[in-house]
């Protein structure tokens, strides 16, 4: 475990999960400073502005999340800084707790690997890899790691008629997903023809390029990884979705979804479920932390769904609370990633660029 450190706090950013961002950094934060780290804020607005956020730590026992950057700047435009290196102190490590697009994408973290600043979670390329539902699919498929039948569909070349024989190939129903996005945003579960054209569209208003994938019928689980060489598995968690799919209304605005954990496993389907996440988690070249997404069918065979490089850490995401059941509260969790990221930066600061 790290001792106190100047840990800086990025979140926000451009992403339709600007608000879940807010929340899981209010709770990364409180646990942190609870640790005695020295906590700093800096918010993205939603077009890419960074802001002081500071002043938005002022109430982190009273509120559920920290203040939007965007209401921050537009109450005092001088908190706005020049660039994200502006407001790091000196020997800091850095949490981007921003999800979704530009956090969890790379983009963030080729930033961050530009300024030389240690920081949570995976790197660029694995963050790019798990973002891109259709790359990851590819990645994990070469390692001959189960996932669910899936056709890409091209903003540019994709027609009418080409979906429809891919959709007819899969079969219904059938998932449409944007291939970069999270929280479930742009997703829909497409029972018949009728329904395809308006899912592909609404799909299309978040990424150029869109997923048509095969539904599995099983339970859908969910597990914690944690760990850079030597990677820790949780137990498993599931989620019972109280609408067609669990969705972002479901996740985060119903409060009526179930989460269960731990779940109900036997101790070879655990076994089985474990080392598929941690074989995907390696495959996909993750570090830091990873919340793996798994479907289990009737016959007991498991199919990864996704990979999460930054999953949330709001009080209902089921990483934190995985780890807690296996008796890893979230300030112990918080100081173990921050701990991760710094041994991550050392040991690559120590390869060799030039000859």
């Amino acid at each position: 475990m790290p001792g106190p450190r100047d840990l800086v706090v990025v979140y926000g950013g451009p992403s339709a999960e600007h608000e879940v961002s807010c929340i899981s950094a209010r709770n990364v934060a409180r646990a942190a400073a609870r640790n005695g780290h020295t906590v700093t804020a800096i918010g993205m607005t939603y077009d890419k502005r960074w802001v002081d956020a500071q002043s938005g730590l002022a109430d982190l026992e009273d509120h559920a999340e920290l203040p939007s950057p965007d209401v921050l700047v537009g109450d005092d435009p001088s908190l706005e800084l020049p660039g994200l290196g502006a407001g790091l102190p000196a020997h800091c490590v850095v949490f981007p707790i921003l999800h979704g697009p530009f956090g969890e994408d790379g983009v963030i973290q080729g930033h961050l690997e530009a300024l030389g600043v240690p920081y949570v979670g995976a790197g660029v390329l694995s963050s790019s890899i798990c973002m891109d539902k259709g790359i990851a699919k590819s990645v994990l498929d070469q390692h001959g790691l189960a996932v669910a039948p899936w056709s890409l569909l091209q903003r540019a070349s994709h027609d009418g008629t080409q979906v429809a024989a891919e959709a007819a190939r899969l079969g219904y129903p059938l998932f449409v997903k944007p291939a970069n996005l999270g929280s479930s945003i742009g997703v829909s579960k497409v029972k018949d023809p009728s329904e395809l054209e308006a899912a592909v569209a609404l799909a299309f208003e978040f990424d150029d390029v869109v997923i048509l994938e095969q539904f599995v019928r099983g339970r859908e689980l969910e597990l914690a990884l944690l760990g850079n060489e030597d990677v820790r598995v949780s137990g498993a968690g599931e989620i019972i979705a109280s609408k067609e799919f669990y969705d972002y209304e479901d996740k985060y605005l119903l409060g009526v979804a179930k989460t269960i954990v731990p779940m109900e496993l036997t101790d070879d389907q655990l076994a089985k479920a474990q080392a598929l996440a941690r074989a995907a988690f390696e495959a996909l070249r993750v570090e830091g932390l990873a919340r793996v997404d798994l479907f289990m069918r009737e016959d007991d065979s498991f199919v990864v769904n996704e990979v999460n490089t930054m999953p949330g850490f709001t009080p209902i995401s089921m990483y934190s609370m995985l780890w807690a059941a296996a008796g890893l509260p979230l300030g112990e969790l918080v100081d173990e990633v921050i701990g991760l990221g710094i041994a991550r930066f050392e040991r690559r600061s120590r390869l060799r660029t030039h000859r």
